[in-house]
């Protein structure tokens, strides 16, 4: 009799971003003589399609091939009467809102799990409607028999803004996969940046979350010896170029673009720089550490600065505006950052061992 436990993962898509790397790497490194995971796309399509071939050939990966999560709703709910598992495991916000509506419908042996992947309460008001999704938050997450939440900070804001209980939350931070991340940080790769500059690079969608305007303005602040790369795409791109123009930075800013390496340029870079207006845990902070390059960042709702050693692992910045963050900047250069113990502070508290056996403890736990 096969005693392991069955997990049905859930996700909308593979589109590229921290969500869906975590997820990828708990299905990549669970340990298989424990769990059965069975990986469950709404859609699948998106930039992470070929990290599939990376999984292990006997996860079995169900296509629900439904465009939207909210129209999948009844696929997922048949998946989990066919499947039986002994955990369903679901991560990003509105997915998490529709599985915590039909657990009521399905016995309390099958142990629902959800992972929040951002700050809820400042999530919640970039909605159309910023009130209906605060009321399902409170009416309708405390469904779930756990909740994992990637920062103390976002459990606090569950339990304070939502009246989330305590007691069905655990927080346990991101996985990197240092290996992975270091093989490909050593990718050659010419003319990346010009080495009579500063070097900065940035990572992330091009969308107000990210406060990539506010970067690009930054940069007005900085002398000419300053030079920033911003991967990712996404909507804002037409305005971010527009901004480039208006603030006169054209020779200090680079839109490079989605790159499937972005660790070659973190490597390289001199800093890595966060400019969010929000964060649940920002997972390029991690990679970059890894790489042993600082960071400087916000410290702006979400975990950021729960990872973030002022001083020794890179610059926070608490004042929220563009001259502040240049400023950061500046005061990052005058600091002279250890990129070895930068490297071994991520190792040591964010590895993919430490971080998949708290999961596996806290899934054991649960069912």
């Amino acid at each position: 009799m096969d005693v392991r436990k069955k997990i049905m993962f859930v996700m909308p898509s593979l589109t590229g971003g921290g969500a869906e790397r975590v997820m990828l790497t708990l299905i990549n490194h669970i340990d298989k003589s424990k769990f059965i995971p069975i990986f469950v796309l709404t859609n699948k399509e998106g930039r992470f399609l070929k990290v599939l071939k990376t999984l292990p050939k006997d996860v079995e990966i169900i296509d629900l091939d439904t465009k939207q999560a909210r129209y999948a709703i009844f696929k997922i709910a048949k998946v989990i009467k066919e499947i039986k598992p002994d955990i369903v495991f679901s991560t990003l916000g509105h997915l998490n809102l529709l599985m915590a509506m039909i657990r009521p419908f399905f016995s309390r042996e099958i142990k629902f799990i959800s992972r929040e992947s951002n700050t809820v309460s400042v999530e919640n008001k970039q909605e159309k409607y910023p009130k209906l999704f605060d009321w399902l938050f409170k009416n309708v997450y405390n469904n779930f028999d756990l909740i994992i939440t990637q920062s103390k900070y976002m459990r606090d804001d569950l339990i304070e803004n939502f009246g989330t209980k305590k007691e069905k939350i655990a927080v346990i931070y991101n996985p990197v996969d240092i290996d992975n991340v270091q093989n490909k940080a050593q990718e050659s790769v010419k003319n990346l940046y010009d080495n009579s500059k500063i070097n900065l690079v940035a990572a992330g969608r091009l969308a107000p979350q990210k406060g990539f305007d506010i970067l690009v303005e930054s940069m007005k602040y900085l002398d000419d010896k300053y030079h920033v790369t911003i991967l990712g795409e996404g909507d804002d791109k037409e305005e971010l170029e527009a901004l480039i123009k208006t603030h006169k930075v054209e020779d200090k800013v680079t839109l490079a673009g989605f790159q499937h390496n972005p660790y070659v340029y973190m490597d390289k870079a001199d800093f890595f720089v966060l400019s969010s207006r929000y964060e649940g845990l920002p997972n390029v902070i991690l990679e970059s550490n890894v790489c042993g390059t600082p960071s400087v960042a916000f410290t702006s709702p979400g975990g950021t600065a729960e990872i973030i050693k002022d001083g020794e692992t890179g610059v926070l910045v608490r004042e929220f505006d563009a001259k502040s963050f240049a400023d950061g900047v500046k005061k990052a250069v005058e600091i002279e950052f250890d990129s070895k113990k930068i490297e071994n502070f991520c190792k040591t508290n964010f590895n993919v061992e430490k971080i998949v056996k708290e999961y596996e403890n806290n899934f054991l736990a649960s069912s």
